[in-house]
């Protein structure tokens, strides 16, 4: 590691220290906070895959999810070490996590120092749209991370042997980031003009990394080959999840008014981003670009174009990729550098005003988000441990949803579709219950900080506007006794 000059050794390994203690702090913080795990939605199809690769391998996967191989194989590992429980779900979440803030860490270093990679860090780590994917499985972290590792060695690449090497292992991240989501092409047709541009990276180490691509896409082909008989099977079922994308999908946590302007307004009015985007708005203004030293803007520049061919795209295909904030994840994260670079370079008190500014709201942010998307499902769950003798209907959606966590309970499965026989305990929404006997009520349980509020006994100084959101984020729900047949 770098230090700026005359810092003594010792001296910069208390810096150090007290930068990893504030980045633990505040990383730990963020994760208690938006901590939400299993959700039963991409996660239960993601474990699905990784339990036949455990108990029939290999498996060329059945559907969509369960050909994203680097987080399938990534998943398997840890259901194999952890075995078949939560902790393997919290443990791969995790380790993406810690991957990406660690590579967004070394990126800042390189770019400006090491103070700006202990900052990088600690953004990283507390941005809501990276933390709402830090405890639940999904393929999101872990292509950033091949993303980002692929720049990094493009933008300290030269034309000589060991660039074209570097060239070569970056082909090798972006063809993982490819099979983790084939929709990371739309960053990568950046290198296209930057290709007949010849800069900022050679034209002999783009070829190299397109070699490298290739070894990674030809391997995965093949293997599809000899499992299947067909080669480009992975596309195949790629192209044919989401045949059109309603605009009405678009609306869940954004604020839209125009399609022209709606991509940026995901960027500067959603709770996944919070003040991100308008800081590093102003960084750029006061001239955070101009204080990157002149060889290691190429990194920057990299990072750069794949970011705005990957924000272009999916701006242009609405029809084919949903404005979720997770597809932006790459323009966040050079705003990250962008931020990091412009804070290094302040002074002291206005760096940590900026800082707590920033962290602050992404913690708050966090804390007003619904950590249990799935109630119904979960009093589902409990309702069925609680009655292990019983059968409990719920919704047919809730009930297979429910199999991933009833096969963790040495029960055995004891739900069923909705009705339930005359007489039966069914889960329903509390404002919907058929006629029969209450036996148990589960409230919905409030935000992080609605709980905080509710146990400073706050909750009246909270406008009703959003008190419900707060304190009662998901639907409440019973568990009835139906009537017996008269």
């Amino acid at each position: 590691m770098r230090y700026p000059t005359g810092m003594k050794w010792k001296e910069s390994l208390r810096t150090d220290w007290r930068w990893a203690l504030l980045l633990a702090a505040a990383g730990i913080a963020a994760l208690w906070i938006g901590w939400i795990g299993f959700i039963a939605s991409d996660d239960s199809l993601y474990y699905g895959g990784a339990i036949r690769w455990l108990t029939d391998p290999p498996y060329a996967g059945g559907e969509h999810w369960s050909t994203r191989f680097p987080l399938i194989l990534t998943f398997a590992a840890a259901l194999k070490i952890f075995g078949q429980n939560y902790l393997a779900f919290a443990v791969t979440a995790l380790v993406c996590h810690l991957a990406l803030v660690t590579l967004m860490g070394l990126f800042a270093n390189r770019v400006a120092g090491p103070r700006a990679g202990w900052i990088a860090g600690l953004l990283t780590a507390t941005l809501p749209v990276i933390v709402s994917h830090a405890s639940t499985v999904s393929v999101d972290l872990l292509e950033a991370c091949f993303l980002l590792g692929g720049a990094t060695l493009l933008g300290e690449a030269k034309d000589d042997a060991a660039g074209l090497r570097r060239g070569l292992g970056a082909g090798l991240c972006f063809g993982l980031a490819i099979l983790c989501r084939e929709t990371t092409i739309v960053a990568l047709v950046a290198f296209v003009p930057v290709f007949l541009v010849g800069k900022p990276v050679p034209r002999r180490v783009l070829l190299a990394s397109g070699v490298g691509l290739l070894i990674i896409l030809g391997s995965e082909a093949l293997f599809q080959a000899y499992m299947t008989g067909d080669p480009l099977r992975r596309y195949s079922i790629a192209f044919h999840h989401d045949e059109h994308i309603d605009r009405a999908a678009n609306m869940e946590g954004n604020f839209l008014l125009w399609p022209p302007i709606d991509p940026v307004l995901v960027l500067l009015v959603n709770d996944d981003f919070g003040l991100l985007f308008w800081i590093a708005g102003a960084a750029l203004w006061l001239g955070a670009w101009k204080g990157i030293a002149p060889d290691r803007k190429r990194l920057m520049w990299v990072l750069a174009a794949m970011a705005a061919s990957s924000f272009l795209l999916v701006s242009v295909l609405v029809h084919k990729l949903v404005l979720n904030p997770r597809y932006f994840m790459l323009p966040a994260l050079f705003a990250i550098l962008v931020v990091t670079v412009w804070l290094d370079r302040l002074a002291w008190k206005w760096r940590a005003l900026v800082i707590a500014a920033i962290v602050g709201s992404d913690l708050l942010l966090l804390g007003v988000g619904n950590a249990h998307p799935r109630w119904e499902l979960e009093a589902l769950v409990d309702a069925a441990r609680a009655h292990p003798l019983e059968t409990v209907s719920a919704d047919p959606v809730d009930v297979r949803r429910a199999r991933v966590p009833m096969s963790f309970l040495s029960q055995g499965n004891n739900t069923r579709y909705s009705p339930a026989a005359p007489g039966g305990l069914l889960i329903a929404p509390a404002d919907g219950a058929p006629p029969g006997r209450i036996v148990h009520t589960y409230p919905s349980p409030p935000t992080r900080l609605g709980g905080i509020l509710g146990a400073m006994h706050l909750k009246a100084v909270v406008p009703a506007a959003i008190a419900r959101r707060m304190f009662t984020p998901s639907p409440g729900v019973v568990l009835v006794r139906v009537a017996p047949a008269s």
